[in-house]
């Protein structure tokens, strides 16, 4: 499948290039260089920091030398994510594109398109000779996806430009004005290991899987499963029915993500029932908390199988009944979702948070569970408040944590000339006005205001869905018109 031949056709071609260079967070060296060379190929002024950031200049063309500065900003790091059945190296790989009635998708994995996509916008306008622009200054950041370091820690006194465009938004025909702040927590319970005692126990596996999963911000209120969260919710209503020690926990894959599925593996006591009785209890339970969460998604499913010793591989540990109790406590107390809805703006989510990550894993000769959590909130005090809560809720449990608050949220501006801008050409292009929102999601525009003065920002972008998913698509069509709106609002950019 050939998707260059897709309107536009070098924003496409660029897409397909990039889309052939792994860029995970914290995996930029590659994509960074490649963009190096891009620039230098072509005679631009280029900028590379110490965090793999590019800036991109490019002069104005010819009656626009008098306007002050545009940039263009997105991030070239991508989530990867693949199905559990994918047999995919995202280090090694490039990702495989597939047009489907519509859009583009990739096969079994994240697409990418968050945020490629605007990578590919501003190398197609860089690689153009006929169109009309201000002086452009592209920037590109790196690890957005896992904490934006980059835009953190950029250099911003490189910048002329007094006007941003953030093209990282996945609806076409909405602005951006206003995004969430985010602080990312991590909970440790380091614990001793027992050897496994089969007595009148058995070994189990207790897998939840089948979810949709999505943004951890975007998508947040719209009661889709956490595996994480539904899993530890089933074990707290067995551990009321039965003795129980943990091996192992595992669930999702980024924090930034609503986990797809989660595993435990265990030590039960049955205490005199059949397997087939106590699973189902666990589907009953299964069922109850699907109800009580008014979990949404299509195909969730519950897996109980007996497992062996040898099924858990080398030096296979449990802990005590007592710590496993503990443990499952910790998530039950520990919140889920939307906390809080805005009070300025109808149906936007003003507090939530995301249990993202749960791992197991042996540390000099301890077992350690590990928790990581990302918290949002367009309010700071409510922001505040909930990793007080989330750092509370560790000390009660005797869990270490660690609390990095790393993405500043970003206020609405009373007058922007470029969002006039903005929604006056897509108005004269569509005959109607866009939305102009704030969303629930961290966007780096906060930190590039707070960081260049009296900064003019906005977000757009095509259609994305299912992003940080395996299940993320982009639609054709609406690359074509965010590219159509790009050009007509840099044809008729006058901003001093």
């Amino acid at each position: 499948m050939d998707i260059t031949k897709l309107y536009p056709e070098k924003v496409f071609y660029y897409f397909n290039e990039i889309s052939k260079i792994p860029r995970g967070s914290k995996k930029e060296e590659k994509i960074s260089n490649w963009l190096v060379k891009f620039a230098k190929d072509r005679g631009l002024e280029v900028f590379q920091d110490n965090s793999l950031n590019v800036v991109i200049k490019k002069n104005a063309t010819e009656g626009y030398e008098d306007y002050s500065p545009l940039i263009l900003q997105g991030h070239m790091d991508m989530v990867w994510e693949k199905n559990k059945n994918t047999k995919f190296d995202f280090e090694k790989q490039g990702i495989e594109l597939i047009q489907d009635n519509g859009f583009i998708k990739a096969n079994g994995t994240t697409l990418g398109a968050d945020d490629g996509i605007a990578v590919a916008y501003a190398l197609a306008i860089l690689d153009s000779d006929d169109i009309k622009h201000p002086a452009l200054e592209i920037l590109i950041t790196t690890d957005e996806e896992e904490g934006m370091s980059g835009a953190a820690n950029l250099d911003y006194s490189i910048f002329k430009g007094k006007t941003l465009i953030n093209l990282d938004t996945e609806e076409f025909g909405e602005v951006y004005v206003s995004s969430a702040g985010g602080g990312r927590t991590t909970t440790q319970f380091i614990l001793n290991p027992k050897t496994i005692k089969i007595d009148d126990s058995v070994l189990l596996s207790i897998e939840v899987k089948g979810l949709s999963g999505g943004h951890s911000g975007a998508e947040i209120h719209k009661n889709l499963g956490n595996s994480n969260k539904i899993l530890g919710e089933i074990l707290y209503h067995l551990s009321k029915r039965y003795s129980m020690k943990l091996i192992s926990l595992e669930g999702g894959e980024k924090v930034n993500a609503i986990p797809r599925e989660a595993i435990a593996k265990l030590n039960v006591n049955l205490d005199g029932d059949t397997l087939k009785e106590f699973e189902k209890l666990a589907k009953l339970a299964f069922e109850n908390i699907l109800k009580d969460f008014k979990v949404v998604d299509k195909s969730p499913i519950l897996e109980v199988n007996e497992i062996t010793v040898e099924e858990l591989g080398k030096k296979p540990a449990e802990i005590s009944q007592s710590d496993t109790a503990n443990i499952i406590s910790y998530i039950h107390e520990f919140p889920y979702g939307v906390q809080a809805m805005s009070k300025k703006i109808k149906g936007l989510v003003e507090t939530s948070i995301n249990l993202g990550v749960v791992r197991t894993a042996t540390v000099k000769g301890n077992v350690e569970y590990s928790f990581k959590a990302l918290s949002r909130s367009s309010v700071n005090e409510a922001l505040n408040k909930l990793l007080e809560e989330i750092t509370d809720l560790a000390r009660k449990h005797g869990a270490n944590i660690k609390v990095d608050s790393n993405s500043p949220l970003w206020e609405y501006k009373e007058n922007s000339l470029i969002r006039d801008l903005i929604v006056k050409k897509f108005k004269e292009i569509n005959g109607k006005e866009p939305e102009v929102k704030a969303i629930h999601a961290g966007l780096e525009c906060g930190i590039f205001a707070d960081n260049i003065k009296d900064l003019d920002v906005v977000s757009v972008g095509p259609n994305i869905f299912g992003a940080h998913t395996p299940e993320e698509r982009m639609e054709i069509k609406s690359v074509g018109e965010m590219w159509d709106l790009l050009l007509k609002i840099l044809e008729d950019y006058n901003i001093r």
